[in-house]
Protein backbone atom coordinates (compact mmCIF):
# COMPACT_ATOMS: atom_id res chain seq x y z
CA UNK A 1 0.00 0.00 0.00
CA UNK A 2 1.14 3.41 -0.98
CA UNK A 3 1.90 5.25 2.18
CA UNK A 4 2.32 9.34 1.12
CA UNK A 5 -1.30 9.86 3.06
CA UNK A 6 0.87 8.68 6.29
CA UNK A 7 4.34 10.55 8.25
CA UNK A 8 5.72 10.02 11.23
CA UNK A 9 6.23 13.47 12.98
CA UNK A 10 9.60 14.20 14.43
CA UNK A 11 9.73 17.28 17.48
CA UNK A 12 12.13 18.18 19.68
CA UNK A 13 11.24 18.39 23.34
CA UNK A 14 12.90 20.06 26.15
CA UNK A 15 11.85 17.44 28.75
CA UNK A 16 10.10 14.32 28.82
CA UNK A 17 6.88 15.87 30.30
CA UNK A 18 6.25 18.02 27.92
CA UNK A 19 6.60 15.19 25.23
CA UNK A 20 4.58 13.32 26.74
CA UNK A 21 2.18 15.88 27.37
CA UNK A 22 2.01 16.27 23.28
CA UNK A 23 1.96 12.74 23.10
CA UNK A 24 -1.04 12.33 25.33
CA UNK A 25 -2.70 15.09 23.14
CA UNK A 26 -2.40 13.74 19.97
CA UNK A 27 -3.43 10.07 20.34
CA UNK A 28 -6.10 11.51 22.62
CA UNK A 29 -7.86 13.94 19.82
CA UNK A 30 -6.75 11.29 17.54
CA UNK A 31 -4.33 13.36 15.36
CA UNK A 32 -1.62 10.74 16.01
CA UNK A 33 -1.89 7.15 16.49
CA UNK A 34 0.60 6.28 18.52
CA UNK A 35 3.49 8.34 19.89
CA UNK A 36 6.87 7.52 20.62
CA UNK A 37 9.33 9.32 23.33
CA UNK A 38 12.48 8.52 22.74
CA UNK A 39 15.61 8.97 25.41
CA UNK A 40 17.19 12.24 25.72
CA UNK A 41 19.43 13.68 23.02
CA UNK A 42 22.42 16.58 22.99
CA UNK A 43 21.47 19.07 20.18
CA UNK A 44 24.01 21.05 19.07
CA UNK A 45 22.18 23.97 16.57
CA UNK A 46 22.50 27.55 15.89
CA UNK A 47 20.06 30.14 17.40
CA UNK A 48 20.14 34.09 16.63
CA UNK A 49 24.12 33.68 15.50
CA UNK A 50 25.15 32.04 18.49
CA UNK A 51 25.91 28.30 18.45
CA UNK A 52 24.28 26.55 21.20
CA UNK A 53 23.39 23.32 23.45
CA UNK A 54 21.02 21.63 24.77
CA UNK A 55 19.44 18.18 25.88
CA UNK A 56 16.57 17.25 24.75
CA UNK A 57 14.17 14.75 24.09
CA UNK A 58 12.66 13.53 20.82
CA UNK A 59 9.10 12.61 19.95
CA UNK A 60 7.86 10.96 17.51
CA UNK A 61 4.53 11.14 15.82
CA UNK A 62 2.87 8.81 13.83
CA UNK A 63 -0.05 9.96 11.73
CA UNK A 64 -2.10 11.24 8.57
CA UNK A 65 -0.22 14.01 5.95
CA UNK A 66 -3.30 15.64 6.26
CA UNK A 67 -3.57 16.11 10.38
CA UNK A 68 -0.17 17.71 9.97
CA UNK A 69 -1.25 21.30 10.63
CA UNK A 70 -3.69 20.34 13.48
CA UNK A 71 -0.22 18.80 15.31
CA UNK A 72 1.63 22.12 14.59
CA UNK A 73 -1.08 23.50 15.90
CA UNK A 74 -1.28 21.07 18.94
CA UNK A 75 2.80 21.52 19.67
CA UNK A 76 2.69 25.11 19.82
CA UNK A 77 -0.23 25.15 22.15
CA UNK A 78 2.12 23.05 24.80
CA UNK A 79 5.56 23.52 23.39
CA UNK A 80 7.39 26.39 24.87
CA UNK A 81 10.11 26.93 22.23
CA UNK A 82 9.54 30.22 20.45
CA UNK A 83 10.28 27.91 16.90
CA UNK A 84 10.23 24.04 17.65
CA UNK A 85 11.11 21.44 15.59
CA UNK A 86 7.78 20.25 14.03
CA UNK A 87 8.98 18.15 10.37
CA UNK A 88 7.03 15.50 8.62
CA UNK A 89 8.32 12.48 6.90
CA UNK A 90 6.25 10.88 4.32
CA UNK A 91 5.74 7.58 4.02
CA UNK A 92 6.07 6.19 0.66
CA UNK A 93 5.74 2.91 1.42
CA UNK A 94 3.55 1.08 4.17
CA UNK A 95 2.74 -2.69 5.46
CA UNK A 96 -1.22 -2.74 4.65
CA UNK A 97 -2.18 -3.64 7.97
CA UNK A 98 -0.33 -1.25 9.63
CA UNK A 99 -1.59 1.51 7.12
CA UNK A 100 -5.54 0.09 8.31
CA UNK A 101 -4.04 0.27 11.72
CA UNK A 102 -2.72 3.84 11.03
CA UNK A 103 -6.43 5.22 9.57
CA UNK A 104 -8.33 2.94 12.04
CA UNK A 105 -6.74 4.97 14.97
CA UNK A 106 -7.12 8.58 13.62
CA UNK A 107 -9.59 10.61 12.57
CA UNK A 108 -11.09 11.18 9.43
CA UNK A 109 -9.16 14.17 8.31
Amino acid sequence: MAGAQFVDIWINCPDRAIAERIAKAAVDDRLAACANVFPQISSIYRWRSAVEQADEIPLLLKSRSAHFEAVVELVSSIHPYETPSIVATELVAIDAGYADWLAAETREP
